[in-house]
């Protein structure tokens, strides 16, 4: 019993060092920013306001919700990625979907892509699959750019990321993984940009955010999604994983 008490104290000991390790890094970044003129007070709640007409709430019908989702991670309307597991031999992965699902010896050059379509992101959603979205439109365009974090210090640094864009004026939404160790930021576009315009925009924020987290490198940062200016020939471009998915697999 004693040595239970004590290992549940030096557990709430490290959390207590943990959250005050996290309270400094907070009081770190705030001042950084009021360096650099820019406030810290949170921004008001979107709520707050008087709901314009057309805003999508959790009261609006689902077919406006799912138009809401469609339109902010907008990609390759023609071909969409599914996630698979072999629990078996505990391996997983991502491919395309096509017509009949892929069999042994299938020709990958024949096969018939299904376009992703709401019901697609219906049943990501509520949890029956795992959509992957492919960023890199055909004319090498996009309509979002994703910078994912991994690793133990993948949040404070996506969230030096996203300090970086609101210090550019530049909205971003942060996504934490669904194991916790990981994180996306989002970045929407009014309309379709060049592909490599987007990525540069995402390399700035970048620098940016190394400057915010003073000695720390960002070594979470992984890459940007697209995660290519130009279209592979045969190729569709890297995926990412959709996110808000309702049933995390196992």
């Amino acid at each position: 019993m004693a040595s239970v008490e004590a290992g549940t104290g030096d557990e709430v000991a490290r959390l207590r060092r943990e959250l005050e390790q996290l309270r400094e890094e907070n009081h770190r970044l705030s001042r950084l920013l009021d360096l650099r003129g820019q406030g810290t007070a949170p921004a008001p709640e979107q709520l707050a306001a008087p709901v314009a007409p057309g805003l999508v709430t959790m009261g609006s019908p689902v077919e406006d919700k799912l138009a809401l989702y469609a339109d902010r991670f907008r990609a390759r309307p023609d071909v969409y990625a599914v996630r698979w597991e072999n629990q078996r031999i505990g391996t997983a992965g991502w491919m395309p979907a096509v017509a009949g699902g892929w069999r042994k010896g299938m020709d990958r050059r024949a096969a018939a892509h299904l376009p992703l379509t709401a019901e697609v992101v219906a049943a990501h959603l509520v949890g029956d699959m795992f959509l992957g979205l492919y960023p890199l439109l055909t004319d090498n365009t996009c309509r979002f750019l994703a910078a994912d974090f991994d690793g133990s210090a993948a949040v404070l640094d996506a969230l030096a990321y996203c300090k970086a864009a609101r210090a550019d004026g530049v909205p971003a939404a942060l996504e934490i993984s669904q194991a916790g160790r990981g994180a996306h930021v989002w970045v929407f576009f009014t309309g379709a940009i060049p592909a490599a315009t987007a990525r540069a925009v995402g390399t700035v924020l970048l620098h940016e955010a190394m400057v915010l987290r003073g000695s720390m490198d960002l070594r979470s940062y992984d890459r940007l999604f697209p995660n290519q200016d130009v279209l592979p020939d045969g190729g569709f471009g890297n995926l990412i994983a959709a996110p808000l998915q309702g049933r995390p697999p196992s």
